[in-house]
């Protein structure tokens, strides 16, 4: 009778074929991946004080149908929502809360092909307290007043009143 060695029968062709079909396919991604082009996205900054900023995406390298832009509060993008789909590449965001809101975009390219998702661009909105508003609110009407009364006194003193009268 034959002695078989501890190993024999784990290393078929089968096995081998198996094996090396499933290696190409987690590394033939990789290189397609790293070439893909992906829209480039930017804000004009990263803290947004007065309630509005600015958000501006273009891609370079390949004919764009359109864009669509997302956002989400949460950073996995779990409950992103479409803010924008169309061929401009860039828009004015406002009227948003206090909280970090993430950005990201993907083309739709003119063969039909979608790009990846673009970096994620994060914005934290933190308006001025409402003290803040109300103390510049307060110095600007104090300022008004002033002003007023320097042209209102000014304007007394320097009327010439005819010697006839």
């Amino acid at each position: 009778m034959p002695r078989s060695s501890p190993h024999s029968g784990r290393c078929t062709p089968a096995v081998l074929t198996v094996a090396c079909a499933v290696l190409a396919l987690l590394l033939a991604p990789a290189p397609l991946l790293a070439n893909a082009p992906k829209p480039d996205l930017e804000s004009t900054t990263d803290l947004a004080r007065a309630g509005y900023f600015q958000l501006r995406w273009s891609l370079d390298e390949a004919e764009v149908d359109h864009f669509r832009l997302e956002e989400a509060t949460d950073e996995d993008f779990s409950d992103a929502r479409v803010f924008y789909e169309g061929a401009d590449g860039a828009s004015v965001i406002s009227g948003r809360s206090n909280g970090t809101f993430h950005y990201r975009v993907r083309a739709q390219l003119d063969d039909g092909t979608q790009t990846d998702w673009s970096e994620t661009q994060s914005v934290e909105v933190r308006h001025h307290s409402i003290a803040q508003a109300f103390g510049i609110f307060t110095l600007g009407g104090v300022v008004f007043l002033a002003t007023a009364a320097v042209i209102a006194f000014g304007t007394r003193a320097n009327r010439i009143i005819p010697k006839d009268s």
